[in-house]
């Protein structure tokens, strides 16, 4: 079967609503954009984390230092946020990230949404992205997850499970057999890395933030682990060639030497 891309999205503020693009710029660090801002407590210097402090309900978009942040009941911000301090080392995951803080109407707005004292942080690429910083699911995954879960509803939520890419796929967990090879999406060439050790994020509604599905409970019945005990769903890789890559691209697997796929 030829594989296509069924669906290309990320977040410009980490753990905020993952959205659907038409399009997405691959360079040596990923997508362009993706989790180019996160939030940090200011007590704790730690980046926030996303199933702690739910914000899939948040719609934010940037265009350079312009952000527009909007509320799934209809309020919105936006204007401009200018730099408030020195770049920092804060917390993410306990290894160090960089970023520098911004303030502004939307940084405001964000705080009151968190309801804690938080700083805005542009982050320093790669910084406050947990593992390769592309990651790709196949739909026939889904599909049989949702099954599983008698909630056929959760094949069409890809965003559930934050990743840059849903392939259209035919064999479930297909994907699981591509570590180690080189993908073609569109312009782009991505060598994919390892499978996905999931938490609690996709038990999350990917619109309104609330827990609505057993879904960690639900892989950890069926799938592997990893050395974190963590059940995999999907995979992550690297860019191999920069390129841009749009929703109906073929997806097409590398051949290597020996002619194995």
């Amino acid at each position: 079967m030829a594989h296509t891309l069924d669906r290309l999205g990320f977040a410009a503020l980490k753990g905020t609503r993952h959205v659907a693009r038409e399009t997405v710029r691959l360079d040596a660090d990923g997508p362009v954009g993706d989790r180019e801002w996160c939030l940090v407590e200011q007590e704790t210097r730690r980046v926030l984390r996303t199933a702690a402090r739910p914000l899939m309900h948040v719609t934010v978009t940037a265009d350079g230092d312009h952000l527009h942040v909007a509320t799934g009941d209809g309020h919105a911000v936006e204007g401009r946020v200018t730099v408030a301090g020195e770049p920092m080392l804060v917390d993410y995951w306990r290894r160090p990230a960089t970023i520098t803080p911004y303030a502004g109407a939307p940084a405001s707005f964000l705080a009151e949404l968190v309801d804690r004292p938080v700083l805005l942080g542009r982050a320093r690429r790669g910084d406050v992205v947990y593992g390769a910083p592309v990651s790709l699911v196949g739909a026939a995954s889904l599909a049989d997850l949702a099954e599983r879960l008698g909630r056929p509803e959760l094949a069409g939520e890809s965003e559930r499970f934050r990743s840059t890419f849903l392939v259209r796929t035919d064999e479930p967990w297909i994907e699981d057999t591509w570590l180690g090879l080189e993908v073609v999406l569109g312009e782009a060439t991505i060598r994919i890395n390892e499978p996905i050790g999931r938490c609690a994020v996709p038990n999350h509604n990917p619109l309104s933030g609330l827990s609505d599905a057993s879904t960690l409970k639900a892989l950890a019945g069926f799938r592997p682990r990893n050395h974190r005990g963590e059940p995999l769903l999907g995979v992550d890789a690297h860019v191999v060639t920069p390129g841009t890559v749009r929703v109906g691209d073929p997806v097409q697997l590398v051949l290597t030497a020996d002619g194995a796929r």
